[in-house]
């Protein structure tokens, strides 16, 4: 019944995810950029203090990773049995956060496109299509019984006019690129807490669904917990282009979780 006691849960998520971010870093880039982005996630300030609060986000996190790795392996080895895998984790995904709808569409995006470039058996694009139309049947039922009543709702009002006002695009008083440049630098500036990291944000799907989000005003593109889920897919971009540099060493990644340290420390303490 102790307060340290319920932290255990979300620990053990966030210890799972970062097994999970590793396994699919280092399937899909191999084991330089693996090991770059495990030190980066162990250590990212925000992801430690998320980990410890009795909040879903370290389950969302965790069922991202997996499913990512899933449809890696699946993909890679033409295995309808792991694509399955991949669709239900990220269903079950589905049901933690709304967030998860970037993650989701980001993989939509990429599961077509690996799969069209392939051209591989017909059994694994009937196992992803079977896994998407679930996906997408599953949105529209939340979007139809939960959803859609938030919308023009008290709180929307609220988090788009005073505690997340500055996430929300507003035509007439700053323009589009202004909103993007100003929140995509927040987005890391929460995460790294540094904005010099910004740079290949728009490299990523995810960025661009979370930037589409806020400029559509239907979820906040911010630089707080609500674009935790980010943190994979900016921590992927940064070890990729790491490890291009650096190759397959254990040194750099060592390297950077020494230089993430302190931050780190000092965030928690």
């Amino acid at each position: 019944g102790s307060g340290w006691a319920l932290c255990l849960l979300p620990i053990a998520f966030g210890t799972l995810f970062l097994w999970a971010a590793w396994r699919w870093m280092d399937r899909l880039f191999g084991r330089g950029a693996g090991l770059l982005a495990l030190a980066l996630l162990a250590l990212m300030p925000q992801l430690v203090l998320l980990t410890a609060e009795l909040r879903g986000y370290s389950l969302l996190l965790c069922l991202a990773a997996a499913s990512l790795a899933a449809l890696e392996r699946g993909l890679q080895e033409s295995s309808p049995r792991w694509i399955a895998i991949a669709a239900a984790l990220a269903a079950l995904m589905m049901l933690t956060h709304y967030a998860a709808v970037r993650v989701v569409g980001a993989m939509f995006l990429y599961g077509a496109l690996r799969i069209a470039a392939a051209r591989g058996p017909s059994r694994v694009a009937r196992a992803w299509g079977f896994g998407q139309a679930l996906l997408g049947g599953m949105f529209l039922l939340q979007y139809r019984w939960q959803v859609s009543h938030l919308r023009g709702g008290t709180l929307e009002y609220e988090a788009q006019s005073d505690w997340l006002k500055a996430s929300y695009f507003r035509p007439g008083e700053e323009g589009l690129l202004a909103f993007l440049a100003r929140q995509t630098a927040a987005v890391f500036d929460f995460l790294f807490l540094t904005r010099g990291a910004a740079v290949p944000a728009f490299l990523l799907a995810p960025f661009l669904i979370a930037a589409a989000g806020g400029v559509l005003r239907i979820y906040p593109y911010s630089g707080s917990r609500h674009s935790i889920d980010l943190a994979l897919f900016a921590a992927a971009a940064i070890a990729f282009a790491l490890s291009r540099l650096s190759g397959p060493r254990l040194w750099p990644a060592l390297l950077l979780a020494a230089a993430l340290l302190p931050g780190a420390l000092a965030v928690v303490w």
